[in-house]
C-alpha cells in the first residue's frame, strides 16, 4: 500500500473518530441529566451553583450587543450545515457509480447529521433541563393552586376582572389611525425595570437585569409560532419583532421570567401577569391583561359556558376588540403552514419530553395559578 494511500486511510478514520467523539459528548450530555434529574436535590444544585450562574455570566457577554447572539449562531451554523449538505450531494452525485465512494458520501452526511443533533440536544438537556428543578412559583410566591381544580365561578370572577382591567387601561395606551395600539414607551429599554416592583413582593424573583434582544428574523418565529424564546445557550430573552404591538411587553415579561428561572410555560405566564401589574406602566398593564384574559376566556371557553364566555366578551371595550383582532388575524396567517404544524408539533412533543406532560396545552395552565392568585385580591 502507499503512503498516499495510508494517509487517506489515516485522515478518514480521524474525521469519522472526532464525529464520534463528538456524538458521544452529546449522548453522555444527555445521559447525565437524565440520571441526575432522578434525584431532585442533586438536579436543583446543579442548577443553582451551576447552571443559572452560567447563564447570568453568558447574558452578562451578550449584553454588549443589540443583536442576539443566538440569532448569529443559529445563522451561521445554517449556512455552514447548508454548504456542507451541498457540497457533500454533489459529491454522492458524482461518485454514484463508486459503491465505496457514495457510501462513504452518505456515512459522512448522516454522522455530521447525527453529530450535530446530539450536541445541540445534550446542550438543552444540561443548559435547560434543570430549570424544571429550580424554585417554582409555589416556592417563590407562596401560590398553590387547588389540586381539585377551579372553581367555576372563580373562573368567571377572575375572567371579569381581567376584561374590566384591559378595558380600563384600554384607554390609558397610545393608539394608530385604526384604533390599534402602539408603543407609548420602548418595552425593550422598560425591562430594566419591569421586575422591580414584583420583586419586592416576591424576593424570589429577583435577578440581574439583562436586556431582551429583538429578533431580525423574527417572522421565521412566526411560521414556527413563537413570540419569543430563552437561549439556555447564551442567556439572552429573545423577542419576535413582527408579532403584533399589543403582545410585545407582555412576551418580553415572559421571556425575562424564564431568564430568572422560571421553566415552566405556564407558570412564565402568571409571572408575566403579575409583574406587568405591579409595574403599573400602562402599556405593560394593558399587554398583561389581554395575556390573562386570553387563556381566561380559552379556558371558560372550554368549559362549555359558552353563554358567559360571550357575555364577557361583549363588554370588551373597541380598543380591546381590535387590538385582539389584530393578534388573532396575524396568527392565523401562519397556522396552515407547513413549518407551523412541524414546529408546534415538535415543540409539543419537547416540553413532554421534560416531564411537561400536558405538552402545548401547557399554556393554559396558568389559568389555575391567576384564579389562585386573583380570585383573592378583589
Amino acid at each position: 500500500m502507499s503512503r498516499n494511500s495510508g494517509d487517506t486511510k489515516s485522515l478518514t478514520i480521524r474525521k469519522y473518530r472526532i464525529r464520534l467523539i463528538l456524538t458521544a459528548v452529546g449522548l453522555i450530555m444527555t445521559g447525565f441529566y437524565h440520571l441526575t434529574k432522578l434525584n431532585e436535590e442533586l438536579a436543583r444544585n446543579i442548577y443553582m451553583h451551576f447552571i443559572r450562574p452560567l447563564h447570568d455570566s453568558l447574558a452578562d457577554l451578550c449584553d454588549g450587543t443589540d443583536t442576539a447572539v443566538i440569532e448569529v449562531i443559529i445563522a451561521c451554523l445554517c449556512v455552514v450545515l447548508a454548504v456542507y449538505l451541498i457540497l457533500t450531494m454533489v459529491y454522492i452525485i458524482r461518485h454514484f457509480f463508486s459503491l465505496r465512494e457514495f457510501i462513504g458520501g452518505i456515512l459522512s452526511l448522516l454522522s455530521t447529521f447525527i453529530m450535530t443533533a446530539s450536541l445541540i440536544y445534550g446542550g438543552f438537556c444540561i443548559l435547560w433541563g434543570y430549570y424544571y428543578y429550580a424554585p417554582d412559583v409555589s416556592e417563590i410566591c407562596d401560590i398553590t393552586p387547588d389540586p381539585a381544580g377551579v372553581l367555576h365561578e372563580d373562573l368567571i370572577a377572575t375572567d371579569e376582572y381581567f376584561a374590566g382591567l384591559a378595558n380600563e387601561y384600554s384607554l390609558k395606551v397610545a393608539r394608530d389611525d385604526e384604533g390599534g395600539f402602539i408603543y407609548s414607551t420602548d418595552p425593550y429599554e422598560h425591562s430594566r425595570v419591569l421586575y422591580d416592583a414584583v420583586s419586592v413582593v416576591f424576593p424570589g424573583l429577583e435577578a440581574p437585569v439583562h436586556k431582551p434582544k429583538s429578533v431580525h428574523f423574527s417572522r421565521v418565529m412566526s411560521y414556527m409560532d413563537f413570540t419569543g424564546f430563552f437561549s439556555p445557550f447564551t442567556g439572552e430573552a429573545c423577542i419576535n419583532a413582527d408579532s403584533p404591538e399589543c403582545m410585545t411587553p407582555s412576551t418580553i415579561a415572559h421571556e425575562l421570567a424564564h431568564q430568572r428561572g422560571i421553566g415552566s410555560e405556564d407558570e412564565a405566564n402568571f409571572v408575566a401577569v403579575v409583574a406587568c401589574l405591579e409595574d403599573g406602566d400602562p402599556d405593560h398593564v394593558y399587554s398583561a391583561s389581554l395575556l390573562a384574559l386570553i387563556h381566561l376566556q380559552n379556558a371558560l371557553l372550554g368549559s362549555g359556558d359558552k353563554d358567559e364566555w360571550q357575555r364577557i366578551k361583549d363588554t370588551y371595550s373597541p380598543g380591546v376588540q381590535t387590538d385582539l383582532d389584530r393578534n388573532s388575524e396575524y396568527w392565523s396567517k401562519y397556522r396552515d403552514t407547513v413549518m407551523y404544524k412541524a414546529t408546534t408539533e415538535t415543540y409539543d412533543a419537547f416540553l413532554k419530553s421534560y416531564d411537561q406532560e400536558l405538552g402545548r396545552e401547557t399554556y393554559g395552565a396558568c389559568v389555575d395559578l391567576l384564579v389562585a392568585y386573583y380570585s383573592n385580591i378583589w
